[in-house]
């Protein structure tokens, strides 16, 4: 097995790995012992166990397994030092909260998790991200990490809003500027539910903040803040046991005040003009509504009074409208009179029920997720998990319908001219729509990956017989095509609600550009429920096929997937028990299709579709799919016990070659080789159809080498799996390895001589050396196993493996030749996903909360940074210094330490490496660096000519002498 090039730290290794033929294992085991980085090994004992000794018999060598402690292992470097970087996270989910369309209706503004970010309203590019609570996050170990509750805008200077914290820290944000700005001040109870404001003449701000704060799950106090001071007003503190959403709104002057919680509606007004924070006091008027109240809003209204003449005028009249859980809608008109001529006392909190005329409006099935009124108040605008947006016309409720949405609809806005409509969707969208046409004049679009929710969903405040999974169970296929680094390829459902319900379901693929930060598009790979109602007649979801593996080839020509799909057991209720097992194998669904992947914006063509590829008596599963990175060649690997080589033909009739819609030869995909590597047990090589009456769980893993020359196959039963190597020109198994892996086999991925093995424990192995490197145990992490993951850096000839634990994920960098990682890292959520490209050095991570992290090394001229923010690559000119010097990209990026604040840069230095001993030497730029920065994205997504200049300048420009 040849290996490829690999940068000059890869070709020294492999000169050290080459021994000659007649040298002794005992003389080789030494040598390995007086390895200076064998401090994580532990005692010489635990040395011999790691290297073990090699038995082969009947051509099946038996290694032994190690026994080297993961948390030892990370206890003992957690320093990072070694050049290898974690970014900050990056991108996030969209929160559900109403997205801020700045006055002049130029840009728009949407809460992340960590972060608001101002998107411009006419090419929906991003302006700028601003991070709000990652900078003041605690320990992750200890607990969980503020988020983001409520965003609103100033009434006072349109250019700043107020963002408040689940951890009662409130900050002042000017989302003109990049600035990292500094808490304001923090709430009495260190919570922060809902967020109002209202303005003033007395406060240095001109506003007060109204806080909705709650200490327990049964108890809500409303208090106003005056930001100059942190001075607090206590205006409303009410209880009400169960679960509810605490809501809070305002009117624009501040004289009216609405808040909800569960199923109790609370409406302030205004004593008198308040001259400082304790005259800021509210008559408080409450009463029941028929459901638990998910969404609110209000509108004050011009009303004639009944004197006319010069003495005649007008008074306000408060219009409520309320969503319920259970797909209501409830209008109240002219509240506040309503409830003062009931009777209530202003004095004091009181129930005002009666004498409240309410008009109730029911279409949605489920909960309301949100409700506006119009400008003119002629319409109300509600959104829920129809995918549709409603338009009800209050006099005779005739409805108008805009259908067919990507997503549940999560916020609407309507703009402050009432000629434009905001929508936040459920799948990480946002978009602008014109009121007169209803069509989108804006578009934004975040990783839509499978997430976990921050809050309850609105649809679960009522008892559902479906449910939402809390966690993501497995691990999210992703890739990137090797022509186009920059663009990251991720398997995605339709929106987070219907992914996470029942199975996981991820049926589609979006292109995702790391460099604009921006979603390209987005395809079906398997059949989808975008436009159906996605509901059986009793309640439950219904599943749509998920996408289990994809992967690009070495020219990044075309494109491969897997769908999987079987029944789910409650269909078959009316099957005998002894029939179910029988009946959901010979009913599931699995199709292996091969995608032609074209240029520019077109989508991915659908070329062949093969119907159980890997089949027995009936449909068996797909384990693993894997390209040629040399060749248009992939392999799979079945629970059969078979692994199956595809090719391309080119389509002929009649002698005569076909020709596809654009002119060009037509290709199928067909089996070019079948080659048996078990008998379903794992036990050996033997080509017997396994035995699918035995309750034998298989785990398969498959990857070519370097050349493609070979294929590494490891398939078997837990504890008996056998890793096999096979000659793909012959089809031939070369070798039979035993023993490198035990429990769940999770990945097995080949590095220039090395092939490392995940499962409970992380084997390197030497196929040219025929030896194990060494090994960690993997068994003691907490989290679920499934999330284990493995990937290969041929540039810089390293690996990476995150390990899950308990809301988190443990990253560490690996050189195959030595044991102590590179670097270990705590990531603040759980990684989804693990992936590399095979012409730039570093990884990209995605978490189960939409945020991308690159793991790249500082000293590689070709590391990974087109998915670096801004901020890190420092080339956005008003984050700087007026004379800040300048920072290469590759050494800018930042490290997210485990307690939320950025380490200080450690460069990694190379003794060896001349060309950088003089930093006043003239700096000589090579084609490839300027190719990888006018090349490294399309023209439709190039970044602009600002960002491609500071790059440019920064591979020109030194850096500043020590103490200059």
């Amino acid at each position: 097995m040849a290996s490829t090039k690999s940068p000059r730290d890869k070709d020294k290794r492999s000169k050290k790995r080459k021994r000659d033929t007649n040298e002794s294992d005992e003389k080789s085991k030494k040598h390995r012992q007086r390895d200076s980085n064998s401090e994580v090994n532990g005692t010489d004992a635990l040395r011999d166990r790691l290297l073990g000794d090699a038995d082969t018999q009947n051509g099946v060598m038996s290694i032994n397994q190690p026994s080297i402690n993961s948390q030892k292992m990370v206890s003992h470097h957690d320093s990072g030092d070694a050049g290898w970087r974690i970014s900050n996270p990056m991108g996030g989910r969209m929160l559900d909260i109403d997205p801020i369309l700045t006055e002049n209706e130029r840009h728009l503004i949407v809460a992340y998790n960590t972060s608001i970010q101002i998107y411009n309203a006419a090419d929906s590019l991003l302006v700028r991200r601003i991070p709000i609570s990652a900078r003041h996050t605690p320990n992750p170990r200890k607990s969980a990490a503020p988020r983001i509750v409520a965003m609103r805008a100033s009434r006072s200077n349109p250019k700043l809003v107020w963002v408040a914290c689940s951890d009662g820290q409130v900050f002042h944000v000017d989302w003109s500027q990049n600035q990292h700005p500094d808490p304001a001040f923090k709430t009495a109870s260190g919570t922060a539910k809902a967020l109002a404001v209202v303005p003033v003449l007395f406060a240095e701000s001109r506003e007060v903040l109204i806080i909705a704060e709650s200490e327990n799950s049964g108890r809500v106090k409303v208090i106003a803040y005056q930001p100059d001071n942190g001075s607090a007003q206590s205006v409303v503190d009410f209880e009400k046991q169960g679960h509810g959403l605490p809501l809070l709104e305002s009117s624009d002057e501040g004289s009216m005040l609405v808040g909800a919680f569960q199923d109790q509606l609370f409406v302030g007004t205004l004593t008198s003009a308040p001259q400082k924070l304790e005259d800021v006091k509210y008559s408080i008027f409450t009463f029941d509504t028929p459901d638990i109240i998910t969404c609110i809003d209000l509108r004050l209204r011009a009303k004639a009074s009944h004197l006319n003449g010069a003495r005649g005028g007008t008074e306000s009249a408060l219009d409520l409208a309320v969503g319920g859980a259970r797909g209501s809608i409830y209008t109240y008109h002219d509240a506040v009179s309503a409830m003062r001529s009931s009777g209530a006392s202003s004095a004091t909190p009181r129930n005002a029920k009666n004498g409240l005329a309410v008009r109730k409006y029911h279409w949605h099935s489920k909960a309301v997720h949100a409700v506006k009124w119009s400008r003119d108040g002629e319409y109300i605008i509600s959104g829920g998990s129809e995918n549709v947006l409603v338009q009800w016309q209050i006099d005779t409720a005739r409805k108008d319908y805009l259908p067919h949405l990507s997503a549940s609809i999560e916020n609407i806005v309507v703009s402050s001219t009432g000629s434009s409509y905001v929508l936040h969707l459920d799948d990480n969208s946002a978009m602008i729509l014109s009121t007169a046409e209803l069509k989108p004049t804006a578009y934004i679009a975040g990783i839509q990956s499978a997430a976990i929710d921050v809050c309850e969903p609105k649809d679960l405040l009522v008892r559902r017989v479906w449910n939402v999974a809390e966690d993501v169970r497995r691990p999210i296929p992703a890739a990137i095509r090797p022509s186009e680094p920059s663009t990251l390829h991720v398997c995605v459902g339709n929106g987070r609600q219907a992914t996470m319900s029942g199975e996981l379901s991820a049926p589609m693929l979006q292109s995702f550009d790391l460099q604009s930060f921006t979603s390209i598009g987005r395809q079906a790979l398997a059949r989808t429920q975008t436009t159906d109602r996605n509901m059986t007649k009793k309640g439950h979801t219904i599943d749509e096929p998920a996408v289990t593996h994809i992967a690009f080839s070495g020219d990044g020509r075309w494109l491969v997937s897997v769908d999987d799909w079987q029944p789910d057991p409650r269909d078959l209720e009316n099957v005998s028990a002894d029939l179910k097992d029988q009946f959901l194998r010979e009913r599931r669904e699995i199709h292996l299709k091969f995608w032609e992947v074209r240029s520019g914006l077109e989508s991915i063509a659908l070329v062949s579709r093969i119907n159980a590829p890997h089949a027995t008596k009936w449909p068996e599963p797909v384990l693993d799919l894997a390209s040629d990175p040399t060749s248009s060649a992939f392999a799979t690997v079945g629970a059969d016990g078979a692994v199956r080589l595809w090719r391309p033909r080119i389509r002929q009739q009649d002698g005569l070659i076909m020709k596809d819609a654009h002119g060009n030869d037509a290709f199928a995909w067909t089996c070019a080789l079948v080659v048996p590597v078990g008998d379903g047990t794992g036990g050996g090589s033997g080509t017997d159809v396994m035995d699918l009456g035995r309750p034998v769980e298989l785990y398969g893993k498959i990857c070519f080498s370097e050349d493609g020359s070979t294929l590494f196959v490891g398939f078997g039963a837990a504890d008996s799996g056998m890793v096999h190597i096979v000659d793909v020109a012959s089809g031939q198994i070369v070798k039979t390895l035993d023993g490198l892996w035990n429990g769940q086999l999770q990945s097995i991925r080949a590095l220039s001589s090395y092939i490392i093995v995940l499962s409970k424990s992380l084997n390197v192995f030497d196929v040219v050396g025929d030896e194990l490197r060494y090994g960690l145990a993997m068994s003691k992490f907490a989290g679920d196993p499934e999330l284990l993951q493995l990937a290969v850096d041929s540039v810089s000839g390293h690996f990476a493996v995150t390990l899950p634990a308990a809301g988190m994920s443990c990253v560490g960098v690996f050189d195959p030749a030595q044991p102590t990682p590179l670097l270990v890292k705590h990531t603040p959520r759980r990684v989804v996903s693990l992936v590399s490209t095979p012409d730039n050095s570093g990884f990209i991570a995605l978490d189960d909360a939409a945020q991308i992290l690159v793991i790249a090394q500082g000293s590689e001229p070709r590391a990974l940074s087109t998915a670096q923010p801004l901020e890190d690559l420092r080339l956005n000119p008003e984050a700087e210094a007026p004379n800040a010097p300048s920072t290469d990209a590759a050494d800018a990026m930042d490290v997210a330490s485990e307690d939320g604040h950025d380490d200080e840069d450690v460069y990694m230095e190379d003794d060896d490496d001349d060309d950088d001993a003089d930093d006043t030497n003239v700096r000589v730029v090579s084609q490839q660096s300027l190719t990888d920065i006018f090349d490294a994205a399309p023209a439709f997504a190039a970044p602009s000519i600002e960002d491609m200049f500071y790059k440019v300048t920064g591979l020109l420009a030194t850096k500043p002498l020590a103490g200059s």
